[in-house]
């Protein structure tokens, strides 16, 4: 694989999204809010979550690109939560943003922070509130255009057990590009198509509700413990995804 310039960004703000979109995640998975449940008007889900309209709109686009909830013409907002990911094992393990794009990957940009878990994140970690993740942003470029992008959380008592120096960027892009995935000795596997809007447009710097391939994934290592969550939105035209099942 030829080498790529990579970029790395300390980020310490949370985004303001997160606490609505816990509330939401937690209030769905929980059957609060059951599947086919339409959601309250946006007017006044602000006023039951005390939150901007922008604030929850971002909110309402991670549930969606989750699976969590989808918008339907005349309907609104509807919960559509199923838990329907497929394993995975072994050699099949990989990093599609790099392993399956048409051409090599010239650019890695990554940002990331050290925060306390989002609800999401606590169950399909399997971890406590008050463990620490390292959440990265990493997107992919080619002629300096980004062709995919990725969001991974990964539990700091997993990356104390790699011993990297993440004051250096080749070893930060490591861990997140391929070590976690060769660490890594099964998965589960959740593939769909979605419509890019908010933040995912800005980054792939697509048109609003352009087709995205949006993957996530959980890794697990030899014990069984999930060690990251893994979110890939990939450009169609970029990619030719094969899966050996």
């Amino acid at each position: 694989m030829e080498k790529q310039k990579i970029t790395s960004k300390l980020k310490e703000k949370i985004p303001s999204y997160v606490p609505i979109y816990n509330r939401l995640y937690t209030d769905i998975v929980t059957g609060v809010l059951q599947d086919g449940t339409q959601l309250p008007s946006e007017s006044d889900l602000t006023q039951m979550y005390s939150v901007s309209r922008n604030t929850l709109r971002q909110a309402l686009t991670v549930l969606t690109e989750d699976g969590l909830v989808s918008k339907r013409q005349g309907k609104g907002t509807i919960v559509t939560y199923r838990n329907n990911m497929k394993p995975l094992e072994g050699s099949n393990i990989c990093n599609p943003m790099i392993r399956y794009a048409k051409e090599a990957v010239e650019g890695i940009e990554i940002s990331f922070n050290f925060a306390a878990p989002t609800d999401v994140a606590q169950k399909k970690l399997a971890i406590n509130a008050n463990e620490i993740i390292m959440a990265s942003n990493i997107v992919y470029l080619i002629k300096n255009k980004p062709i995919g992008r990725t969001f991974i959380q990964i539990p700091a008592k997993h990356i104390e057990k790699i011993h990297l120096d993440l004051n250096k960027e080749e070893d930060v892009s490591a861990m997140v590009n391929t070590t976690i995935y060769e660490i890594a000795k099964s998965a589960s596997m959740n593939i769909r198509v979605i419509r890019a809007e908010g933040e995912i447009r800005k980054m792939l710097e697509v048109d609003l509700e352009a087709p995205l391939l949006f993957i996530e994934e959980i890794l697990f290592n030899k014990e069984g413990e999930p060690i990251a969550r893994c979110k890939f939105y990939l450009i169609p035209e970029q990619y030719e995804l094969t899966l050996l099942l």
